[in-house]
């Protein structure tokens, strides 16, 4: 029969020796506050039950290795860890249904961008319109669009500033929209 109080050192020296009694007492001793610590934490107990239970499992599975020194401070910290790594993986999952549906919806994306692109580069005054077409989607340099209208540089790289300017406006709100629905 065990006593009713284990120290540190003979707890460690029972699980290493296979003592299912050890381990028993030490399970009894400290699972309900071990829940009960991840339960305030966590708010569920499912996932307060599974991290104290892979907690209890791990520790019988190592028990031969152990060099634990005080078992209170051992089980709460691993507990607070495995609550840890319980909210990154929530976080990492939820990032990667973020991006799987982010993913799925691009090609949708960029035939809404090129849709307000077009209706954005239509509301340019017409000089403007011609160098930014030139310009961005031609890919001529501003040297090349000079000598083709007749114009400076200066005048070229005034147009496409503007033209840059007035697109940033007119897609702020197609931008915003697609923020809050596609990443939120």
């Amino acid at each position: 029969m065990k006593p009713a109080f284990l120290n540190d050192s003979e707890i460690l020296h029972g699980l290493k020796n296979h003592d299912e009694a050890v381990f028993e007492w030490l399970y009894r001793m400290y699972w309900q506050r071990l829940y009960d610590f991840a339960y305030v934490k966590t708010h569920d107990s499912n996932v307060s039950e599974e991290i104290v239970q892979e907690l209890f499992v791990t520790l019988w599975e190592k028990r031969e290795t152990l060099q634990i020194l005080n078992f209170q401070s051992y089980l709460f910290t691993s507990v607070r860890n495995r609550v840890i790594d319980h909210y990154r993986q929530k976080v990492f999952d939820e990032l990667e249904s973020i991006e799987e549906t982010a993913a799925s919806d691009y090609p949708l994306f960029l035939e809404e961008l090129e849709k307000a692109l077009q209706e954005a580069v239509a509301q340019l005054p017409p000089k403007t319109q011609e160098i930014f077409r030139l310009n961005r989607f031609e890919g001529k340099t501003t040297r090349q669009i000079s000598q083709q209208l007749h114009l400076s540089e200066r005048a070229i790289e005034y147009h496409i500033t503007q033209a840059l300017r007035s697109l940033k406006t007119l897609l702020k709100d197609f931008l915003i929209v697609f923020v809050a629905f596609y990443l939120l």
